[in-house]
This record gives structure tokens, C-alpha cells and sequence, in this order.
């Protein structure tokens, strides 16, 4: 089953890049209507688990990770108040995939500091495409799904059209602020977008007032894209993306960051037939990251030794998909794609009164990839429709130096390249059973092959269970079968949607501990390889509420819970408890919406610290209070306003996710204003 939430983030008409992705997708023909567990539109009323879209994206001034983190299965791997790593039903890293806009995208940090996801913004954005189990549309074989940053798309007009936005807010809880603008041209042969938004902050404060020290962080992102007709029915379209934060601030780690940057750029060829159903698009992609940690603020009694740890990642990569309509009731969907990524990351040390020492952390890996997607759809009748999808890629890991071949030379023995065949299989049943009642089932077969860090790292210390960590080229691909069982009820004033799922998972990746070995990390409790497991397994479920006894007023409740046990009833790293959101919204007079919201983590137990590092979780309760209103002036200019208090009552928590424990923010006043023109 492919599942997906789509987060609408118009910049210039909100409501228009909306109605335009549903025009896409009923171009698609994947689209199959749900709330929770397919596909939601940010709207008012339009879904359970988002109860208003200024909720959701805070007038586009949110950041993408907290876009992210209020979907239910969503939870995020903070390391600090920037660049928070999404993990989709406890599955993270090599597990799901990342791209933008289709584009394969790498982090070039060994300490997993950049994720793709802290490279682009909300304004960025036409939508966020999330799946939760393998399938297609993923741009990779993947065991849990994926995230797809849909870029903004400027669209086409009968007459010239100008408009424009610009934005400010304001946090007291660090000090923190942005500043964003925007405009776009279009007519009926060109269009062009512009967008770039600043934000910055000082270290927050935790509840009851304690200061998380080295927790700020600075950063401007600028998007450019520009379309022009080539036909009737077909365009071209230029994409160029470049975020660049600095002075970043890890208050779970040894380091922080002195500079991220990330530099996209796409070409795409698209050409749409509505008579036929067919849909061509064509992309060539080139992105560029460049990472450096830094110790340089760190008090010197913290420091044992500094250190500088730069690290790069290139891609380059294209893709060519086609969807159409084979008969009636029938469509079809494949795509050919392939990109090529290159890291390096290296580590120089600065021991007193003695020589610099170098040594690669990633020994110059690459990867070579190119995959093959289809998927074919059959509508039975008008209540019954079945979903065959797949994927089959080629993978060829390799060192593309040969300073980096001699670091590892007395490491390995022998030829450390792979070469690989990867596939992803799944099939997808739906059944209307009445007008309000719906059920579908999925299996899906996943593999993934282990990433670059898998397979090549070199003494890459790991702060949560304080361990240097080894590659192991000799890993094989990790491999799952994914259960999906859904039902979803509904009336004019009731929701109701469920959610089964399971994970079994074969060739399970994790880290061993390697006796006899010395780390290279002052302090470090040992030296751990990746290795294979025989098997682990992941299960859970969701269930997501909603109730309008009156048009005015709505209440909403979703609840996700996972639970994760290796070959030997271990508990598995990382897996987040029982989460439950509850919220309470109603609008008043001229449009005025308030809401109060509960964000409550259970307590997680369930942990192995003498294998992963691990300690127990308490569990944790924050309120949150917010009204937002939207001033009409003319039907042309807008005023978006908002407001609230996040963690009213000043709690002092973290959540098990979170590394090391850090204290997330306490209580916290925010203002934001968008006035779009």
C-alpha cells in the first residue's frame, strides 16, 4: 500500500498550489482519497490528524522538521534545536529514503548532523510526500519508505500576473526570528518563483529556566525556479536551491557545526496529455554538500583534543518517469533512474606538543546506482481496485581513491567493492465496503543495501553509546516483509482511521562490539563494527479520532505506537513510545481560529543499554495554546497573522528520541505575520 501525506505549502496562493496537486495526482491515478494513512491536504477540515494548515507550516515559517514531526508516525532524532532526523514508524538512516523533488540527496556528516531535510525550507515547498512502507515513487529501494520534498512550482497564467509575500516572526524562547520573502511571475508561456528566508537563534532555555548551552544556530535559504513552454502540453522547468547555516550549536554532541551548505540544482522536461492521461517528466540533478564540525566555541575544559572533521558529498544523478492510461480502469506507471554520490570525510587532530594527525573518518566511498520502477493499477469495479508495484536496482559501492584504498589497506583484505541487485515488491488490495467505510490491505517486500558509513566508516565515534565505530564492506543487504491493514469510518461529523502494521526484518544491520581493538576517541567505551543480525522485528499501530458536533468546533486525537525486539527479544535502538496528540480547535467570529493542543510521550522501558547504549525514557506532557486569523483586504492581499505559547506550563522533558537526553524547549511565545500581494 502506498501511503503518503501531502503537506500543502503554497507561498503566493496557498489554496491554488492545493487544488494544483490534486490536479496532478488525478493525473496520476495513485491518488485513492484517505486522511491519515494515504493522503492528507493540509485544509481545514480536510483530515484528522492536521486540524488547520496555519497549525501545520505556522504561515510557512515553521521549520521542516516540526512540518514533520506532527504527522502521526513521524518522529524526529533531535540532537539539538537544528537539523532533526525524521524517523518514519522507528525506521531512520539507510532504513528510508530522502530526496528533493526526486533528486537522491546525502548528508556529508559522519555524526549524522545534516539530514536532507535540514537543506530545504517550507517556502522551498509545493508539498511533502511521505511513505510508510516500501513501493514505488521512492527514488530507491527502501525497508520503511521514504520523505520526497516537493519544490515549488510556479504556474502558468492566461494573463501576466504578479504577486508576492514577505514575512517576519518572532520566538522569546532563544531569542529566535525570521525573516522570509518571495514573488512570482507567470503568464501563459513563462513562469518564475523567487523565495529565501533567514532565521537565527540563541541558545533556549529548557523549562524551569535551565539554559541549553550551545543550542543556536543561523542560517538563509534562497529557491529560484523558472518554467517556460516548449508546446501546447509540455515545458521546461530550472530548479537551483541553496541553504547555508553557520555557527550551529549540538548540545548532544562533542561538536558543533562551523558551516553547512548545501547547493540543488535540477533541469526538468515535463510533458501532460489530459486527453490521453499521460504524464512525461525527464530530470537531470547535480547537488553539492559541503559540512565542517567545529570545537573552536567549546569551553577548553570540554575539549581533550581539538580537532577538525570536514566532510563533503556530491551527487549527480537523472531520472525519467511516465505514468498513462493502458484501458479503462487500468493505468500504468514506470520510471528509469540512476545517480552516482561520491563523500569524503577526514579528521586532523591537534595534539599538544606534538605533530598534526590526518586520517579519513570516510575513506573517499561512492556509490553507483541505476533502478527501474513500475507500478499498474486495475479499478475492478466501483468498489474493489489492486495495486502491483515493484522495483529492481543495481548498486556498485566502491573507494574511489587511492589514499583512501591505503588507509583501509591493513583494515580489509582483498577487493572491497560490491555490486548489487536490489529489489522492492509490494501489492496493495482496496475494498469500499459502503460510502463510509473503506478497508485496504498491503505486503510488501523491501531490501536495502548498507549505506556508505555501513560499509566504510573509520573510527567514527557514536555519542550514544559512546563506541568508535568500524565499517564492514562484507555486509549483506538488510531485508523486510511489511503487513499493512487499514479501515477508515466516516460520517458528516465523525472520523475514525486505523492502522496495523508490521515489520519482519531479515539480515537486521547493527553495531558488535570488537574486543581487543583500541579507539581513537579520548574517553570512548570501546570499538563496535557493523555487523548482521539473523533477524529483528518491528510492529504497531495508529489510530487517529475527529469530531465536529458543530461546523465551529473540531477535536482530533492521534495516537502511534511501535515496538521493536531483535532475534533475541531485545529491545531495537531508537524506537519511540506510545505518543498521543490531542486537539481542540474553534473558530470564532471572522475567522478566527484557536486551538489547544497535548503533545504526550509514554514512558519507554523497553531498552538495552548494555547493547545499545540506551538508558529509560520518562514519559512526558506539554500544552500548547495558538489562534491565527487571516485579514482579507482585497481578494489580492492577504495578512496572515498567529500566535500562541508552546509548552504552556514550562515542563522540563525530553523525549526517548532525542540523543543524550537534551532537554527540549520550555515555554515558549511566538508571533508571526505573512502578508501575501
Amino acid at each position: 500500500m502506498r501511503n503518503y501525506i501531502v503537506v500543502a505549502c503554497g507561498i503566493i496562493a496557498a489554496c491554488q498550489s492545493a487544488f494544483a496537486q490534486k490536479t496532478d495526482s488525478s493525473v496520476n491515478y495513485n491518488v485513492y482519497k484517505s486522511l491519515l494513512l494515504r493522503e492528507v491536504y493540509i485544509q481545514p477540515g480536510k483530515s484528522v490528524s492536521q486540524s488547520n494548515e496555519e497549525l501545520q507550516t505556522g504561515g510557512l515559517q515553521a521549520l521542516s522538521d516540526q512540518i514533520l514531526e506532527r504527522n502521526p508516525g513521524i518522529n524526529m532524532i533531535r540532537r539539538g534545536n537544528f537539523a532533526m532526523e525524521p524517523s518514519i514508524r522507528s525506521l531512520s538512516g539507510g532504513r528510508i529514503t530522502m530526496t528533493i523533488d526526486g533528486m537522491r540527496i546525502f548528508g556529508a556528516c559522519t555524526d549524522r548532523m545534516d539530514p536532507v531535510s535540514s537543506y530545504i525550507e517550507p517556502t522551498n515547498l509545493e508539498s511533502i510526500l511521505v511513505s510508510f512502507s516500501p513501493g514505488e515513487d521512492l527514488h530507491g529501494t527502501s525497508i520503511g519508505g521514504g520523505v520526497d520534498f516537493k519544490l515549488k512550482e510556479p504556474k502558468f497564467t492566461e494573463g501576466s500576473q504578479l504577486n508576492g509575500m514577505v514575512g517576519s516572526g518572532f520566538e522569546s524562547n532563544g531569542n529566535a526570528g525570521q525573516l522570509l520573502a518571495g514573488i512570482e511571475y507567470s503568464s501563459a508561456d513563462f513562469a518564475f518563483h523567487a523565495d529565501g528566508i533567514y532565521r537565527r537563534s540563541s541558545n533556549y532555555h529548557a523549562g524551569r529556566g535551565t539554559e541549553v548551552f550551545f543550542s543556536q544556530y543561523q542560517k538563509w535559504n534562497g529557491n529560484i525556479s523558472v518554467k517556460a513552454k516548449t508546446g501546447l502540453n509540455s515545458y521546461i522547468k530550472a530548479d537551483y536551491v541553496q541553504d547555508e547555516g553557520r555557527d550551529i550549536g549540538y548540545p548532544a554532541l562533542t561538536m558543533d557545526v562551523g558551516f553547512a551548505k548545501a547547493k540543488i540544482a535540477a533541469l526538468s522536461y515535463m510533458q501532460k496529455d489530459p486527453e490521453t492521461h499521460t504524464m512525461w517528466e525527464t530530470k537531470v540533478y547535480y547537488n553539492f554538500i559541503d559540512h565542517a564540525m567545529d570545537d573552536t566555541r567549546r569551553p577548553v575544559e570540554q575539549v581533550a583534543m581539538h580537532m577538525d572533521m570536514p566532510g563533503t558529498s556530491r551527487t549527480f544523478g537523472a531520472f525519467s518517469s511516465i505514468s498513462f492510461k493502458l484501458r479503462e480502469h487500468h493505468y500504468f506507471k514506470f520510471q528509469l533512474d540512476g545517480f552516482s554520490n561520491k563523500l569524503s570525510a577526514e579528521m586532523t587532530m591537534y595534539p599538544e606538543n606534538a605533530a598534526p594527525m590526518f586520517m579519513y573518518t570516510l575513506p573517499d566511498p561512492a556509490r553507483t546506482s541505476i533502478g527501474f520502477d513500475f507500478s499498474d493499477k486495475v479499478f475492478l469495479n466501483s468498489r474493489a481496485s489492486i495495486k502491483i508495484g515493484g522495483r529492481l536496482e543495481y548498486l556498485h559501492d566502491f573507494l574511489f581513491t587511492q589514499a583512501g584504498k591505503d588507509q583501509v589497506s591493513g583494515l580489509y583484505n582483498g577487493d572491497i567493492s560490491r555490486q548489487r541487485w536490489m529489489k522492492n515488491l509490494s501489492i496493495q488490495g482496496s475494498f469500499h465496503v459502503s460510502p463510509r467505510f473503506d478497508l485496504s490491505a498491503q505486503v510488501a517486500a523491501g531490501a536495502r543495501a548498507p549505506t556508505l558509513q555501513e560499509e566504510y566508516s573509520f573510527y567514527i565515534y557514536d555519542r550514544l553509546d559512546g563506541h568508535d565505530y568500524i565499517g564492514n564492506p562484507q555486509l549483506k543487504q538488510e531485508k523486510s516483509i511489511n503487513l499493512d491493514l487499514n479501515a477508515n469510518f466516516h460520517t458528516k461529523e465523525f472520523k475514525a482511521e486505523t492502522n496495523v502494521f508490521s515489520y519482519f526484518l531479515r539480515d537486521y544491520i547493527t553495531g558488535s562490539i570488537l574486543p581487543g581493538y583500541s579507539t581513537m576517541t579520548i574517553g570512548a567505551n570501546g570499538v563496535k563494527q557493523f555487523i548482521n543480525i539473523s533477524s529483528a522485528r518491528l510492529y504497531g499501530a495508529a489510530l487517529a479520532l475527529s469530531w465536529s458536533p458543530f461546523p465551529a468546533f473540531n477535536i482530533t486525537s492521534t495516537n502511534t505506537y511501535t515496538r521493536g525486539t531483535d532475534h533475541r527479544a531485545n529491545a531495537l535502538l531508537l524506537i519511540a513510545p506510545l505518543k498521543s496528540v490531542n486537539t481542540v480547535s474553534f473558530q470564532a467570529g471572522r475567522g478566527t481560529i484557536f486551538h489547544v493542543e497535548s503533545v504526550s510521550n509514554a514512558r519507554q522501558n523497553r531498552v538495552n543499554t548494555e547493547l545499545y547504549g540506551e538508558t529509560p525514557t520518562k514519559g512526558s506532557t506539554i500544552l500548547n495554546f495558538g489562534a491565527s486569523r487571516n485579514l482579507l483586504f482585497t481578494p489580492a492581499k492577504v495578512l496572515k497573522l498567529s500566535g500562541g505559547v508552546t509548552n504552556l506550563m514550562d515542563s522540563q522533558y525530553s523525549q526517548h528520541l532525542d540523543i543524550m537526553k537534551v532537554l527540549r524547549p520550555g515555554r515558549n511565545f511566538f508571533v508571526r505575520m505573512t502578508l501575501l500581494f
